[in-house]
């Protein structure tokens, strides 16, 4: 999971309340349950040394309806509320927790698929352009567009002569241009986005006209969905389902990917893998991890060293007062290496597919 989007958080100043809660409202008490939870997460919280200002910051939000199933992220300091995620399931555990860095490891471990993509409904008149880049600590949509062209003509007529056939032509020619009015905004939000999946819906000649205006990026990376449309009346709740269905998918291949390489290099003499705990804290600390690679809870309890710069750890904290780091502090494991692989632009993924030496592993840009 791309955690880049979490940079400004990790340079904010502790301490941190962060709370994962099941905030579902699927039922007639469903308002009174959340409370009730969030209760036991403020008292929880302050018997742990939270102060009023965060704990009534952090209420505001909480209480605040989700419709349907799911869960709350909220992670807050200093009277102010700095994430405010929404998660697409309850969290196996209600969590509260009171520390010098947040807690982001059940984040990565609770949130729905995050993979940049656009998704794109088109008719011959233009097309609705959604795009979503796919981060943590994001709600969702970044950009949305609604490109048309050209209404009239748009739809070919029946008979002979002359006439009808200019007209056909006329209508051919205004799809095109639409078509190729929708691709062009597409291929320019993929790039922004570095979008890794393009989604296409809509009328088949529409759908037809946009696929062949993309440029090579946009095709490489497109799926069509067949039966959805524009028109008032229209299955949005299938299409919308069709288009999770296929980002979830995406997002699975990818940690596949990511465990079956880790579980490769782990296999040869001098490949780009490590496990263990002070391995990883190593290659943090040099900031040589491309992936960080986590199986919660079997990372437990265990604690790691680390500076002001979430980067500098180290297990022992001799070895940072080596390298002239004067203010050292102990932190847990699954706060301070999310923390680390944040500041140094690595991915973290949260599994229970890969067989981790002390719960961690990484995968390396080099060695």
């Amino acid at each position: 999971m791309d955690m880049s989007s979490l940079g400004e958080l990790i340079r904010e100043r502790g301490p941190f309340a962060s709370v994962y809660l099941d905030a579902s409202h699927d039922t007639e008490d469903a308002a009174k349950a959340v409370e009730l939870r969030w209760r036991g997460v403020r008292d929880d919280l302050a018997r742990q040394g939270a102060d009023e200002a965060t704990l009534d910051a952090l209420e505001a939000v909480a209480l605040a309806p989700v419709v349907g199933k799911g869960g709350r992220a909220l992670i807050a300091a200093h009277g102010a509320v700095l994430l405010d995620r929404v998660m697409p399931r309850p969290p196996a555990a209600t969590t509260a927790r009171w520390s010098d860095l947040p807690h982001m490891l059940p984040l990565v471990g609770s949130l729905g698929p995050t993979v940049p993509h656009v998704v794109v409904l088109a008719d011959r008149k233009g097309a609705d352009v959604h795009g979503y880049d796919g981060q943590v600590g994001r709600r969702g949509e970044v950009a949305a567009e609604e490109v048309r062209g050209e209404e009239h003509p748009v739809h070919k007529v029946r008979g002979g002569g002359w006439s009808h056939l200019r007209m056909q032509h006329s209508v051919e020619e205004t799809a095109k241009r639409n078509a190729a009015l929708v691709a062009e905004a597409v291929d320019k939000l993929v790039a922004e986005l570095n979008a890794e999946l393009l989604v296409l819906g809509g009328e088949l000649q529409a759908r037809t006209a946009v696929r062949d205006e993309l440029g090579a990026r946009s095709r490489e990376l497109l799926v069509e969905v067949e039966g959805a449309s524009l028109a008032d009346g229209a299955d949005d709740d299938a299409f919308d389902s069709a288009v999770q269905a296929l980002v979830a998918e995406h997002q699975f291949n990818q940690e596949n990917d990511l465990v079956e390489r880790f579980a490769t290099e782990s296999g040869r003499d001098g490949g780009l893998a490590v496990q263990g705990l002070e391995p990883v804290v190593e290659a943090l600390r040099e900031a040589k991890v491309a992936a960080l690679l986590v199986a919660d809870p079997a990372l437990g309890d265990r604690t790691v060293w680390a500076g002001d710069d979430p980067a500098l750890l180290a297990v022992r904290r001799s070895e940072l007062s080596g390298l002239g780091v004067e203010r050292v502090e102990e932190h847990r494991a699954d706060e301070v290496l999310p923390s680390a692989a944040v500041a140094t632009g690595a991915q973290v993924l949260v599994t229970d597919r890969a067989s981790l030496f002390e719960g961690v592993g990484a995968i390396l840009r080099h060695r």
